[in-house]
């Protein structure tokens, strides 16, 4: 059996939750009205996700240019993340850089082999991180049950490749947007993709 890509198991959870968020939009459900009055109406699926719809877009492009030392890259910002560590990095900040092929190890040392918080099983999780390892020069720097920390050493200069980094992202972990503080794609995009070199996915 062939391992599957990237870009089918981020294609196949965006597909997934197309269908599911179009098949019931605008059904009413008990509670409604009031969480209406509280939060206003929910934004469409196609409002989400824009520029971007039902169709998967594929997988963000590789950048042009050449990028820095991804392991220097990776030092400096798991440095950076412990000097500034508060209760919402310190508790998955890892003692170094880990790559994508030790990510079962790494699984096993902290007691999360089998999370089932995680919405992929390990192969998937390893293909994913190494294809973004591939593109992007990622390395795995925070890790917990709940979260998973990469660096980046070529993030992304237009808005373009920003919400195509961030539709993979939200293939990835919807959460990040859904309930984030940016509620749609763009908006993570420009607060979250653009010129950083920290991406942070959570699965509630």
């Amino acid at each position: 059996m062939h391992e599957r890509t990237a870009d089918q198991i981020l294609g196949e959870s965006w597909g997934t939750y197309a269908r599911e968020e179009t098949a019931h939009a605008g059904e009413y459900y008990p509670g409604r009205d009031s969480v209406v009055d509280l939060f206003g109406e929910p934004a469409s699926f196609d409002d989400v996700v824009a520029p971007f719809g039902v169709q998967w877009p594929g997988l963000a492009v590789t950048p042009s240019e050449p990028w820095p030392d991804a392991e220097q890259v990776a030092a400096q910002v798991l440095a950076e993340l412990t000097e500034d560590a508060d209760d919402t990095w310190e508790p998955y900040l890892l003692d170094r850089a880990y790559c994508s092929t030790e990510l079962p190890a790494l699984a096993e040392e902290r007691g999360l082999a089998g999370a089932d918080c995680w919405p992929y099983d390990m192969s998937e999780m390893r293909v994913v991180l190494r294809s973004r390892e591939e593109r992007f020069g990622t390395r795995l720097v925070g890790l917990g049950y709940d979260r998973l920390i990469v660096s980046v050493a070529a993030p992304v200069r237009t808005m373009s490749e920003a919400e195509a980094i961030s539709a993979e992202h939200f293939a990835f972990s919807s959460d990040n947007i859904t309930q984030g503080d940016d509620e749609t794609l763009r908006a993570y995009a420009a607060n979250h993709i653009m010129g950083k070199q920290m991406w942070s996915f959570w699965w509630d």
